[in-house]
């Protein structure tokens, strides 16, 4: 009996121990992320929270001076740009409050301009791209397409004063590379 007793005590100091140190789950933190184009002067917080509330967010530079703020009614989450180009080169901090505490997302801006937009763009018709340029002064573009072997194919100057676009046909070549580049260096480049 002695014996029985102090297993049936040790079993309840067990399972007093293990029910105390158990954590009930509770509601989950809220979470943010913020993403930056390279040479993009827009900055993109993306906030997701498990409830409805009210989310602060604050911008604070190297100085510690708030340069903006504002309050938003998120039902679970919400994605927000935030555009720094009227703001100077610089670390920033931007700051979101929420009923969870408050996270912190480091950034720098470095101010950079877009001289070029480039796109190029897959066609319907098999083998077909269409290459735009945009420009903001005139330049010198060159667009080289190479095969599989790394062997130029195809090879173009052309002047271009803020705009050109041009239908490259590549129907009879199976894999390629093409390079767009400028008087500053290469722009983009497409492998298939």
């Amino acid at each position: 009996m002695k014996k029985f007793n102090l297993l049936f005590v040790g079993v309840l100091v067990s399972t007093l121990a293990f029910a105390n140190g158990t954590v009930e789950p509770t509601e989950s933190a809220s979470t943010s992320a913020v993403t930056n184009s390279n040479g993009s002067s827009v900055f993109k917080l993306y906030y997701k929270g498990e409830k409805k509330g009210l989310v602060k967010v604050s911008i604070q530079n190297e100085q510690g001076k708030i340069v903006f703020s504002e309050s938003i009614n998120s039902k679970n989450g919400f994605v927000r740009p935030y555009n720094f180009s009227e703001l100077g080169v610089g670390a920033y901090t931007i700051f979101i409050e929420d009923a969870h505490g408050i996270q912190k997302q480091q950034v720098t801006y470095a101010a950079g301009k877009i001289e070029k937009f480039i796109n190029l763009i897959k066609l319907d018709e098999e083998g077909k791209y269409l290459l735009s340029v945009k420009s903001k002064s005139s330049d010198r573009i060159n667009v080289s397409v190479y095969d599989e072997f790394n062997k130029l194919i195809h090879s173009q100057d052309k002047m271009v004063k803020n705009d050109f676009a041009e239908v490259l046909n590549l129907k009879n070549i199976n894999q390629f590379t093409i390079e767009i580049s400028d008087s500053n260096g290469l722009l983009k480049s497409l492998k298939n």
